[in-house]
């Protein structure tokens, strides 16, 4: 079949070996620039047990399965800093696994409401309060950590632990997550 000279059928072909050529490099580009440097760097962290990346509308998401922390802030902006050394200008979500019971749960769930009271009148002394005394009714431990992006907070009890990390402000900042913490699945 002939348009005007033009064979449709060639054109066609043209195209799709176009696309899977660029789908092909597209994927080696990510196999090799993307997924096998950050598993390398995660693999001699001691915090990461497993990594799974997913691609979301224009952003990575790298999900990491992490092991237990006594400084969630500090494990925190350690793998996100090692992720956008790797990511560069690519941007990227960071979703931490955790080990969360329902206890855990339900210890978080009692605190949300201070965590974002604290958030809305800056009285953080008394959300930290609050949060050790729902993480003992639950028989955890609670810690919370403040920076100028996020408040981590963390409820460990024996091997599990949940982890949530709440921005201070709305809306994505630079290249992480909104909020991060996930169940164990």
């Amino acid at each position: 079949m002939q348009i005007k000279g033009i064979k449709i059928y060639a054109v066609i072909a043209a195209i799709l070996i176009t696309l899977a050529v660029l789908l092909t490099i597209q994927f080696v580009y990510q196999k090799y620039n993307v997924e096998q440097p950050l598993f390398k760097l995660y693999s001699q962290t001691k915090l990461v047990q497993g990594v799974k990346l997913e691609q979301k509308d224009n952003a990575v998401k790298v999900i990491l399965d992490v092991k237990k922390t006594e400084n969630l802030q500090q494990a925190y902006q350690e793998l996100t800093d090692y992720t956008g050394q790797i990511m560069g200008a690519t941007k990227f979500t960071v979703e931490l696994k955790d080990k969360r019971t329902k206890a855990l749960e339900e210890a978080y769930y009692q605190s949300q409401f201070v965590i974002y009271e604290a958030l809305a009148k800056g009285d953080f002394t008394k959300m930290a309060d609050v949060i050790k005394q729902n993480a003992g009714k639950a028989g955890a431990e609670g810690l919370v950590f403040i920076d100028n992006n996020n408040i981590y907070v963390e409820f460990i009890k024996d091997n599990n632990y949940l982890y949530k990390i709440i921005p201070r402000t709305q809306g994505v900042q630079g290249n992480t997550a909104n909020m991060t913490g996930s169940e164990q699945g």
